[in-house]
């Protein structure tokens, strides 16, 4: 993707990287997959050490928009373009109402 010069980047949606074709599609799928699984372990296994589970899920979310944040900020600057706190949270924001649909169509669908 060419943008201009002062241009500013976004995060693309959810609807966006499902329309990705293959093999990006295939990437990303993966890396949502590798990640789930990776944060599913270490949460069980600081469960298993007495870690409060509320505090692990709510620091580990904070870790997980920090490297978000690290990634788009990466390619603005990649394209001289400009990260903006505000579309990252609106992206985040998002990707948040898409995850609460997503675990409530899982639920009815007996999945969750």
């Amino acid at each position: 993707m060419r943008v201009a010069r002062d241009a500013e980047i976004a995060a693309m949606t959810i609807e966006e990287c499902l329309r990705l074709d293959t093999p990006l599609r295939d990437d990303l799928e993966a890396l949502d997959y590798e990640v789930r699984d990776l944060v599913a372990r270490i949460r069980r296994e600081a469960r298993d050490a007495g870690t409060d589970d509320t505090t692990f899920v709510k620091a580990s979310t904070t870790v997980l928009l920090s490297i978000a944040a690290g990634l788009i900020a990466c390619a603005a600057e990649e394209s001289r373009a400009v990260f903006d706190a505000r579309a990252f949270a609106a992206s985040a924001d998002r990707a948040a109402r898409w995850a609460s649909e997503r675990r409530l169509r899982s639920f009815v669908a007996g999945e969750a």
